[in-house]
């Protein structure tokens, strides 16, 4: 029979190729957490208990699918993003700790401003436009994506989470919202596809690829066509955030200046990588 310690032991050696041993003990441990509200000491206080046949049936079907790549959090069905659990399918990104940052970020930038109209790009999950409507309910937010289910999935969250945000299908490529704001945000896709064989088979086998790449003559895409709206309808003195992709961090700078925006600022996230732009337009 199968016990907590004799089932770590069989995840270290069908992961191994996979994970790091320590990476292992840590998806070992979330799932008994998320999946049967075991507390995290139950290893070492409970190590030797025999698994009931269900709990070892639903251990193992996690199992095989860690094995073949498949992400925890799509296994689960959900993440922890700004203290929020945001639902996540395969149909969104995974949320991702240096986003967190971006929404600090904003958050500290509009303190004078706390009613602040804030307009979403390429939402997904919707995490951005939640965590800052959770951090300040008098934020008017709207969240904006092209993939109809990855609406869904922002607006279930929503509706789990209790928060007021507006939900719009739109292009980002070709933008037709109509309105002023006080911030437009996004981590849109950046990513060239060349650099596909570079990801992690978890990302690139798993995540959308249309939240991911952008075509390899034209890293720059997104900004462009954001930036170029931003100046249209971003009130004056109003501000635009983006994530980065590291690599070209002074390129969308300079894209950006040249679209007349001002006060172009470039910040590191915690691991040290310039993945975060705010600029202000005139």
């Amino acid at each position: 029979m199968r016990t907590f310690r004799s089932e770590l032991d069989l995840w270290k050696i069908t992961l191994a190729e996979r994970y790091e041993d320590r990476e292992i003990q840590q998806l070992y441990r979330l799932s008994l957490e998320d999946l049967f509200g075991f507390s995290s000491s139950v290893l070492l206080t409970q190590g030797h208990q025999t698994l009931s046949q269900e709990t070892h049936a639903e251990l193992e079907s996690v199992l095989q699918r860690l094995k073949s790549g498949e992400p925890y959090q799509y296994i689960v069905g959900f993440t922890y993003f700004d203290e929020l659990k945001i639902g996540v399918s395969t149909a969104v990104l995974i949320p991702r700790p240096e986003t967190e940052e971006l929404v600090q970020w904003i958050d500290e930038s509009l303190q004078s401003n706390r009613s602040a109209s804030i307009i979403d790009w390429c939402t997904g999950s919707g995490c951005i436009a939640l965590a800052l409507k959770n951090r300040n309910n008098d934020f008017v937010i709207t969240g904006v994506d092209y993939s109809k289910e990855a609406l869904i999935q922002a607006k279930l969250n929503a509706e789990e989470l209790r928060l007021d945000v507006s939900w719009t299908f739109n292009d980002a490529l070709a933008p037709s919202v109509l309105g002023t704001f006080d911030v437009v945000v996004s981590n849109p896709p950046y990513i060239p596809i060349h650099e596909k064989i570079e990801l992690a088979c978890h990302v690139a086998d798993h995540e959308p690829s249309m939240a991911l790449f952008v075509p390899d003559h034209d890293a720059l895409l997104f900004y462009r066509k954001l930036g170029e709206w931003s100046q249209q309808n971003l009130k004056p003195g109003g501000q635009l955030f983006f994530e980065l992709h590291e690599k070209y961090a002074l390129e969308t700078k300079c894209l950006l200046e040249e679209l007349g925006f001002v006060e172009v600022e470039i910040r590191r996230d915690l691991q040290g990588k310039e993945r975060m732009l705010r600029c202000v337009k005139v």
